[in-house]
């Protein structure tokens, strides 16, 4: 009897603990970090020994916040930043950052869980900002060249702002990789850059038109200089020249005519 009092006791003090604790539970490429908030008595914060892949048991006023420490690609849209001569461009672009493994807890104790928008994003925009304005248009969207300068120059200062920023408070966050990539025209001005494409075109179609006209005036005059002067070879009148040009172009055409009566300017087909 005093066996089943027991571990009957036994069993209601493990139920009892058991609803008092719950698991914080990590996947892998993630760290979940313990917030204590302790009822009666204690201090709470942030406990700095995070939960790596899989659980751990906490009592249930501690809460947990599950950060990746794999690479992050955070998408930002930045619109109407305007090149050297004020064009207005769009611009998607890519921020690859990782926080270092086991520093997740330091990390949501000095800038919280919106440490990138916090921190990183307006000094990003801002940087790209600064470069997109010193090229044209044209090398924004298509020289690929000047977009990897770009790059290149934004990731320098975004790690040298970092490596500043954790002077002040530790910031476990490495920056991997940017990506401006290359402008796209706005709507307002790709109608505009349409508008002048087709001018372009247009006005390259007059031109080649006009060159066609040329070359067939040029050709005519050719042909009736060579006409003249077979004509003065063969000592003809300009009558007789006509009119044996006609009998030519009679015969090439095949027609079918059995007599010619007349001279060529009022030839006469007389059939059967």
């Amino acid at each position: 009897m005093r066996k089943l009092l027991y571990f009957t006791a036994l069993a209601v003090i493990m139920m009892s603990m058991t609803s008092c604790m719950h698991r914080l539970k990590a996947g892998p490429g993630e760290e979940t970090v313990p917030v204590s908030k302790p009822w009666f008595f204690g201090k709470g914060g942030t406990v700095m020994q995070p939960v790596s892949t899989g659980a751990e048991w906490f009592v249930m006023s501690t809460s947990g916040v599950t950060m990746p420490i794999v690479p992050v690609k955070h998408q930002v849209d930045l619109d109407d930043l305007f090149s050297n001569d004020n064009t207005p461009l769009d611009f998607h672009t890519v921020i690859i950052t990782q926080i270092k493994k086991g520093k997740t807890p330091v990390l949501l104790e000095n800038y919280g869980t919106e440490w990138f928008d916090t921190n990183i994003k307006e000094v990003y925009t801002n940087r790209v900002r600064e470069y997109v304005s010193q090229y044209g248009p044209f090398d924004l969207i298509s020289n690929r060249e000047i977009l990897n300068d770009i790059d290149e120059n934004v990731m320098k200062d975004m790690q040298a702002y970092t490596k500043k920023l954790n002077q002040a408070a530790e910031f476990p966050v490495e920056i991997k990789q940017i990506i401006v990539g290359k402008a796209s025209p706005n709507k307002k001005q790709l109608d505009e850059m349409n508008n002048t494409a087709a001018q372009i075109q247009a006005k390259q179609t007059q031109e080649r038109a006009y060159d066609t006209y040329l070359a067939k005036e040029k050709a005519e005059r050719q042909r009736a200089k060579a006409d003249r002067a077979y004509m003065e070879e063969l000592r003809m009148s300009t009558d007789e020249f006509i009119q044996m040009k006609w009998i030519e172009t009679v015969a090439a055409s095949k027609a079918n005519i059995d007599v010619m009566v007349g001279p060529a300017t009022s030839m006469w087909n007389v059939r059967r």
